[in-house]
């Protein structure tokens, strides 16, 4: 995993907010937003909506008013590339933000907080989300300054007097570009200001109180972004994302014009989940095989600021066809995040994808792999991706082809099989420990795939096997457990996948066993008979009857691409 300890400014672009006194004493705050999470200050300016057609009789206006540079519909939570070097988040309202947005009819000591009654969006296009959109208070507001806070979460236990952020322990995303941050404990705090304007001709909008005001937001985030530089991951998703601390990452806090009172944190609530395979998110987040690519699918977490220590990061991906899930975990002793401010956390996964290896499988010494271009290999797996069976039309290798199996002592020059290990040198992998590695994850034909067993590199040119018996002329079977220690030598080793073998068609034993050619036949047995390499979680094998007919992935040592 990489990981980016250095903190993203938010920096908003311009909010519009418009106040109407109407004679029916309901007051209208039309804001406008477009907030970017840069490297700058986290603000967000006002500007003037339209007006509400449908009352005639309206006293001088006040209105709230700003500048706004952005698109008229997007979401509400979309993590983006700002330019070459600054990554951000960019926020828009949604449809359940009167419930947390909250103006102050009281004083700094005294507050009265009233929650906006109604939210509609000025955007004639937008449904669920929007970059403008009007807020209504009840309420006759007559001052030339308001305090305004917008806060996320639950508001159940917020009154008049004193209100709660609320950030949740289970956060979800409902689309690539969508974030639902308000309910996950999103929080801002504005101050107004205000200038009388005046314009010519009679009735709504033409004079009255115009005031501005800047929204800073004083939650953190956290910004979660996988990519696998190793190799394609078609069919599995980036599906969760949980972060744990000593410290407690969700909950109720205080929140006051100062921001979240960190000092009221609530015990024992130290892990926080966002979840990405939701309703509407369908699979989860696709997983980019570069760094620049995983920054147009990211997770977005929303958590109280403060020092947060052994704080663990898991990453989880899950392969649906299969409905395998795996994790991939990070520990880190201290992490400091700060309001307003965002965390962006790329994760590098080390999943090596075999699936050149899916075109080698060949019958021992044939001169043309298992299944080729005109024979095409079959890839409709079974639902735990352990097996293909075979296919209907018996297109597999049959005697006569060129595909067929060789019946000679050794491998004819060119074949797939004339590659491999020749019997004597390859039991040399079984001078050495072995070790299963139940964590290693791997790809396969777009599948993810568990565990691998890690051999020592050999060398070629030997005229006697490890045992200084001559194998090619005597048959020998022999064997060596593995050791299963977390901890294994990863110089002079190298991982073998269990990519199973064919059996009249079928591929079988994926993710159970590897079967690989080795290039001699069997003493005994020579015309259908020869040597093979097995590898399980138990450990390494090598065996001297292995039916010429199956399919098998010639040893050639390390078969990383």
């Amino acid at each position: 995993m990489v990981i980016n300890y250095g903190q993203e400014k938010i920096k908003n672009n311009h909010k519009l907010t418009i106040m109407f006194k109407l004679i029916y004493k309901l007051l209208s705050f039309l804001p406008v937003c477009a907030l970017a999470m840069m490297p700058m200050a986290c603000s967000e300016e006002q500007s003037l909506a339209q007006p509400d057609n449908n009352q005639e009789e309206l006293e001088p206006a006040v209105s709230f008013t700003g500048s706004m540079n952005s698109p008229s519909s997007r979401t509400s939570g979309k993590y983006g590339k700002i330019d070459a070097t600054n990554l951000g988040i960019t926020f828009y309202w949604t449809t359940n933000d009167h419930e947390h947005m909250y103006i102050n009819r009281g004083t700094d000591t005294s507050p009265i907080w009233e929650r906006a009654s109604k939210v509609s969006f000025t955007d004639k296009d937008a449904t669920t989300h929007s970059a403008n959109a009007s807020f209504r208070f009840k309420g006759k507001y007559e001052n030339k300054q308001y305090t305004m806070l917008y806060v996320g979460g639950d508001q159940k236990q917020s009154s008049k007097s004193k209100l709660y952020v609320d950030f949740a322990r289970i956060q979800k995303q409902t689309s690539l570009d969508d974030g639902e941050l308000a309910n996950s404990g999103d929080c801002g705090v504005a101050k107004t200001t205000c200038d009388y304007y005046k314009k010519e001709g009679k009735g709504w909008g033409y004079h009255g109180d115009k005031h501005t005001f800047k929204l800073e937001h004083k939650a953190a985030y956290v910004t979660f972004m996988p990519y696998n530089p190793r190799g394609h991951m078609d069919n599995t998703y980036f599906v969760s994302a949980q972060i744990e601390a000593k410290e407690s990452l969700y909950g109720k806090f205080p929140f006051t014009e100062k921001g979240v009172d960190v000092s009221k944190r609530p015990l024992n609530q130290n892990k926080v989940t966002l979840n990405l395979a939701t309703k509407g998110m369908g699979n989860g987040l696709p997983i980019a095989s570069n760094k620049e690519d995983a920054q147009e699918h990211a997770g977005i977490m929303v958590l109280p600021p403060g020092k947060y220590t052994d704080v663990l990061v898991k990453f989880i991906i899950k392969d649906h066809s299969t409905g395998k899930r795996f994790d991939v975990k990070k520990s880190y002793p201290a992490l400091n995040l700060e309001a307003g401010l965002n965390q962006p956390i790329f994760c590098r996964l080390e999943v090596v994808d075999f699936t050149p290896s899916f075109n080698n499988y060949s019958m021992w010494g044939a001169e043309d792999p298992y299944y080729t271009l005109d024979a095409k290999a079959p890839h409709n797996w079974n639902k735990n991706a352990t097996s293909i069976p075979a296919p209907e039309d018996e297109r597999w290798p049959h005697d006569g082809d060129t595909r067929w199996y060789s019946e000679d002592e050794d491998a004819p020059a060119g074949v797939l099989t004339d590659d491999a290990f020749t019997i004597n040198d390859a039991s040399y992998i079984l001078a050495k420990d072995c070790y299963w590695d139940e964590n290693y994850l791997w790809a396969f034909d777009g599948h993810l795939q568990k565990g691998a067993l890690w051999v020592p590199i050999i060398s070629k040119g030997h005229t006697t096997a490890f045992d200084g018996k001559d194998w090619t002329s005597v048959p020998s079977s022999k064997s060596k457990n593995a050791i299963s220690d977390e901890e294994h030598p990863i110089v002079g080793y190298y991982p073998l996948p269990l990519i199973g073998k064919y059996v009249d068609g079928a591929l079988v034993e994926v993710g159970a066993a590897g079967y690989y050619w080795i290039n001699r036949a069997d003493p005994n047995s020579s015309d259908s008979k020869a040597y093979y390499l097995k590898v399980t979680k138990t450990g390494v094998s090598i065996n001297h009857d292995g039916s010429k007919e199956w399919g098998c992935v010639p040893f050639t040592g390390d078969i990383r691409p």
